[in-house]
């Protein structure tokens, strides 16, 4: 059975959600809605609390704005992590976690599909997004996946959990339990035979940079890390640049929102110099 599990912000899932796993799923399962309405849970808490709930042998960790576009996708669940070395498996996610505080998508070596919800001139439509150079078959290995829509058998956490001494917040789950899951010795994967769409493209605010500071500092050790990608020196360079101007990028952002007195003191000022110090540092300008 799968267990879906799912922190909401209000008491209950949508019925429009609901009837969409019901019609799509095509396998037995179960729904563990963690009320957090009230704002009682960090997602740490809130999945950790999913797991002791969950009576499935596989635990689907989802968002509440996704919905499913193809059929019979719990059989497709299982079929994957049947391969006894994937450990977790996502639907779109990253090859590289650099040395520094960045996230999957950072180095631009992606793999993985997804629809994503947009509104242009106020009307709600999606938009197709496939990343496949890596692909075998009907999974690539990566680093890193989005937490939009993740699964893992529930066995392995007899191993592994959502840290709620490092992290109280709702960033940075999906890359610290994906690091857990390598540290393991077993893979991260992506999966091209399950479509979903994701209604809204995230949030990204000072908490997030906060939190994955404090991903940086757990993890460092063990980057730079690259899965199912070879990088030869040239392309690495090259990605670190481009992250390196991303995160100029943010600074120049930053600008608009805080006068220069505030911003030589603000993390993300901190965070930035720091970043752009160990580029230069890697790439040797």
């Amino acid at each position: 059975m799968i267990s879906c599990i799912i922190c909401s912000r209000q008491a209950d899932i949508s019925a429009e959600l609901k009837e969409n796993i019901a019609s799509t799923i095509g396998c037995e399962y179960e729904l563990v809605v963690i009320d957090n309405s009230k704002n009682d849970y960090s997602i740490f808490s809130a999945y950790n609390e999913g797991v002791r709930r969950a009576k499935g042998d596989i635990l689907c960790f989802m968002h509440e704005d996704i919905l499913y576009h193809t059929q019979g996708w719990g059989m497709n669940v299982y079929n994957h992590l049947t391969n006894c070395c994937i450990g977790l498996i996502g639907i779109v996610g990253g090859h590289c976690m650099p040395n520094f505080p960045a996230s999957w998508f950072t180095m631009h070596a992606i793999s993985g599909q997804n629809l994503q919800g947009v509104y242009r001139e106020g009307n709600y439509t999606t938009d197709y997004y496939l990343f496949d150079q890596r692909k075998n078959g009907n999974s690539a290995e990566v680093a890193a996946v989005d937490g939009m829509w993740f699964c893992i058998p529930k066995n392995l956490f007899d191993k592994i959990r959502f840290d709620t001494t490092t992290f109280n917040h709702f960033h940075c789950y999906d890359l610290d339990i994906c690091m857990q899951v390598i540290k393991n010795i077993l893979q991260v994967h992506v999966i091209f035979d399950i479509l979903i769409e994701h209604k809204s493209p995230g949030n990204i605010d000072i908490t997030y940079f906060r939190e994955l500071d404090k991903f940086y500092k757990k993890w460092c050790d063990y980057f730079p890390l690259t899965r199912g990608w070879e990088f030869d020196v040239l392309d690495m360079n090259e990605r670190l640049f481009l992250a390196q101007q991303y995160m100029f990028q943010l600074r120049e952002n930053l600008y608009l929102r805080y006068d220069v007195k505030k911003m030589s003191s603000s993390f993300y000022y901190k965070l930035v110099k720091k970043v752009k110090k160990m580029c230069h540092r890697i790439l040797g300008i």
